[in-house]
C-alpha cells in the first residue's frame, strides 16, 4: 500500500511548515488528489489518522479535494475536461493531447493554532 508513504509524506510536510510557524497544532489539512494519482483516498485517509496519532497533527481533519482530470490538444490547443477512456479532443477528436491536470497529489493548505 503506497498510501501510507505518501500520508507519511503529507504528515512531515505539515509538520515541517507547522514548526517553522511554532504552532501547538494543526487542525485542518487540505490535500488536492488528481483523478489519475493512482492513489486509494480512503487508503490515504486512515494512513493519515494512523500515522498522525503522537504528534501535533493528531485528530486534524483530513479533507481530500479532487483535481479533476484535463487535457489539451496538440493541433486546436482546446483545453478541455477528459472523460475516462475518452482521450480525445472535445473540439477537434485528434488524440494528440497533453494532460496538464489531474495526475496531481499535494498539500493545498493546512490549518494551525
Amino acid at each position: 500500500m503506497h498510501e501510507a508513504s505518501i500520508a507519511q509524506n503529507l504528515l512531515e510536510i505539515a509538520l515541517d511548515k507547522a514548526r517553522d510557524h511554532k504552532a501547538k497544532k494543526i487542525t485542518v489539512i487540505r490535500v488536492k488528489v488528481g483523478e489519475f494519482a493512482g492513489v486509494n483516498k480512503a487508503s490515504l485517509e486512515f494512513a493519515f489518522k494512523n500515522l498522525s496519532q503522537g504528534t501535533i497533527a493528531k485528530g486534524a481533519i483530513f479533507k481530500i479535494l479532487d483535481i479533476s482530470l484535463q487535457g489539451q490538444c496538440r493541433k486546436c490547443n482546446e483545453i478541455f475536461g477528459i472523460k475516462k477512456n475518452e482521450f480525445k479532443c472535445l473540439k477537434c477528436n485528434s488524440s494528440e493531447i497533453d494532460i496538464i491536470s489531474g495526475q496531481d497529489l499535494y498539500i493545498q493548505d493546512i490549518e494551525i493554532e
